[in-house]
Formats: structure tokens, sequence, C-alpha cells
């Protein structure tokens, strides 16, 4: 294995390619949060390092407000109330009156909101959510 860590990290990312600093050539990538193997098909290089991205590094806590629901279905009343641990009663009216939200993190909120969005039911996320 050759020593290419150094320079590597000078010549890091071409246009969301990974470049060999020894030969030039593109690596191939292996992603598993955080780890990044890089591996040099060419010339043999190997690089593993970590890779975090912006949302892995995002310590603010979002607040998921769902919007208010007139006539809520029992698919509604089912996924909200396995959200909240309440009965669906107490679910309804808060539906109704826009009484629901829920705090996640960022990493967490991406995933809530496309169980949210998988549901149909409509939300606002504040702060501003960039993800």
């Amino acid at each position: 294995m050759l020593n290419c860590e150094a320079s590597f990290l000078e010549k890091r990312k071409m246009e969301e390619k990974y470049i060999c600093p020894e030969c030039g050539a593109e690596m191939k990538e292996t992603y598993n949060k955080p780890s990044l193997l890089l591996d040099c098909p060419k010339c043999g290089c190997k690089i593993a390092t970590t890779k975090w991205d912006p949302i892995d590094l995002d310590q603010t806590i979002y607040e998921l407000f769902v919007e208010k629901i007139e006539s809520p279905t029992l698919d509604n009343l089912r996924f909200i109330s396995s959200m909240t641990g309440d009965n669906y009663i107490k679910t309804k009216q808060d539906l109704i009156e826009g009484n629901i939200s829920f705090k996640y993190c960022a990493v967490d909120m991406k995933e809530k909101m496309k169980e949210f969005d998988n549901n149909n039911i409509k939300y606002h996320i504040a702060p501003e959510f960039h993800y």
C-alpha cells in the first residue's frame, strides 16, 4: 500500500470525484457513515478517512408543527397517535386545534419528514430546515 494520505488531503475532491494523489485516476468510493474508503483501481493507493455531511454535524433542535386537519381520517389518527402515544380522541382534538408538534435533531428530522410525507400529513418546521 502506498502512503498517499498526506497528498490526498491537499487534493481532496474535484467536482464530486475523488482523484488519486499518486496517479491522478478516479478513485472508487465506499461510504458507510462516517467511514470513507477510497481505492485507486489503477495504482492500488488506498485511503481511509471519515466524511461527515453537514446534516450529521448540525446540532440544532428543529420543531415540526403539524398543520390543522379539520376532519382527520382514521389513517391520520393512527399515524399521529403512534407518534404521540395519545389515544385517538385526544389526537383528533389536537389535530383539529393544531396543537401537535415534535422536536428532532437534523438527521432525525429528515427521516421523520419522509414519514409525514408518506402519510400525507402537512407540516412546517422551525427554524428553517435546509436539508
